[in-house]
């Protein structure tokens, strides 16, 4: 009897070790938990505050220089792209170009400005709508070149080129608002991916692909600029070695070139009902295209892969990946 109450004390006595291990082990999870959700936020703290204490900082650009005095909160961009731009750096301008259009036509991009209050400046920017908003800063491109004193006077204006290099426009605006840190993660994770990609399409290597916008009347675009080279280069693709034609082409043209995967970008400004291969499902000359044949025409509701955009490159290799990744094609 004596036996068993010894074995009952020392039992307990080990169940509330255990027990008081066990707080103490929870107890020290919650105290790491606590410790570094704080780091993470002294860190945040750390970089915005950084990022804050890097102004005044003087910006070079295509109409001299402009020195910005302090990281800017309200932003207007009287060019439609850099709203683009803007959107992947997670930071929304009060006022753009062309929003309405963006919300009707540009799928992607709308999702990410949705709810976020940008007031639309309209096609033609609107410079009265421009100056009642009141910005601290005003993000340009070229075309406005001839507006810069104008601009200047309702705020500090930087002009970037309409259609730069999408990573180094990327690099500018996030100097000028003081994102610099944001542009290099975003741009290092699309060369991770890129790179991802680019070898899991490798059994693609030796298939044609081919990128077009339809406009009508058997009519096509094409481009010869290198637009398409962050996907071509990037991900490995093989051009069609004949496709040097920059401008309208026939569906005779298009057919003669015999690309292995065909990419049909939507025309927002002329779309077609019901898609171009419900549009061209009776014509030979459209049959005769080995993409046709093998099912490898791919339709991009959004119509800003050719465009001079971010989002477009970033959204890009995703839709290319989702379409020339089944190797049951």
């Amino acid at each position: 009897m004596k036996t068993m109450k010894r074995f009952t004390v020392m039992l307990c006595a080990c169940l509330l070790l255990i027990a008081g291990c066990g707080n103490h082990d929870a107890n020290d999870a919650k105290e790491n938990a606590d410790k570094e959700k704080e780091v993470v936020q002294q860190t945040a703290a750390g970089n915005k505050a950084a990022s804050a204490a890097a102004y005044p900082r003087t910006i070079t650009h295509l109409s001299g220089k402009t020195i910005v005095e302090a990281k800017p909160l309200k932003i207007a961009t009287p060019y439609i792209s850099f709203v683009d731009y803007m959107a992947v750096l997670d930071t929304y301008p009060i006022a753009g170009q062309g929003i309405e259009i963006i919300e009707r036509n540009f799928p992607s991009l709308s999702k990410r400005i949705a709810g976020k209050g940008i007031q639309d400046l309209g096609m033609e920017a609107n410079l009265e709508k421009l100056l009642a908003v009141q910005p601290d800063l005003i993000i340009a491109a070229d075309d406005m070149k001839e507006q810069y004193e104008r601009l200047s006077q309702i705020a500090p204006t930087v002009i970037f080129p309409q259609a730069g290099e999408w990573r180094e426009t990327l690099k500018q605006i996030a100097e000028v608002i003081g994102e610099e840190e944001k542009a290099e993660q975003v741009l290092a994770e699309f060369d991770r991916k890129s790179a991802e990609y680019k070898e899991k399409l490798a059994f693609r290597q030796n298939e044609s692909v081919l990128f077009t916008m339809y406009s009508g009347k058997e009519m096509f675009v094409m481009w010869n600029d290198g637009r398409f080279d962050p996907f071509y280069k990037g991900l490995g693709l093989k051009p069609v070695e004949a496709a040097e034609a920059n401008g309208q082409i026939t569906l005779e043209s298009l057919a003669a070139l015999n690309p292995d995967h065909l990419f049909v970008i939507n025309n927002w400004q002329n779309p077609v009902q019901g898609g171009v291969r419900e549009a061209m499902k009776n014509s030979k000359v459209w049959s005769s295209m080995n993409a046709v044949k093998n099912n490898r025409v791919y339709e991009l509701a959004d119509p800003s892969l050719p465009g001079p955009m971010a989002l477009a490159k970033i959204d890009g290799i995703e839709e290319i990946m989702q379409a020339m990744g089944k190797k049951d094609q």
